[in-house]
């Protein structure tokens, strides 16, 4: 459910969802997505790690629980999926890779999510 209310989300930005849940026996991505990038060049190729949580979760922001191992496995599910992509000859030319995570807690006001976007998680 988180998934699909992030990429409705990000698509109220302009950006375009290339895949979701896309998984390998290493593991899983959970959203990757095209920004338009600012300047005016190529995309900016985004890896979005999508944390849910309901009320009463152990971590007060979802983001908490994205750890070191977590963003290293992303990196390297991210490369496979490029590699994937170049292989087939789908993956249009991108300025640079982000990772962001974006954090939903479901017990907002009246039942709304709420939903936090971190930019840039990786350096």
């Amino acid at each position: 459910m988180g998934e699909g209310i992030a990429a409705d989300y990000l698509a109220t930005l302009g950006w375009h969802v290339c895949a979701r849940n896309w998984r390998t026996r290493y593991g899983e991505l959970d959203l990757i997505a095209r920004e338009p990038n600012p300047s005016g060049g190529a995309d900016i190729l985004v890896v979005v790690e999508v944390k849910t949580r309901r009320n009463g979760a152990v971590y007060d922001d979802p983001v908490a629980a994205v750890t070191e191992d977590k963003l290293a496995r992303m990196t390297r599910l991210a490369w496979m999926w490029i590699g994937e992509q170049r292989e087939f000859g789908e993956l249009e030319y991108f300025d640079s890779l982000r990772y962001d995570v974006i954090s939903i807690r479901m017990d907002g006001a009246a039942g709304a999510p709420l939903l936090r976007h971190h930019r840039g998680v990786v350096d």
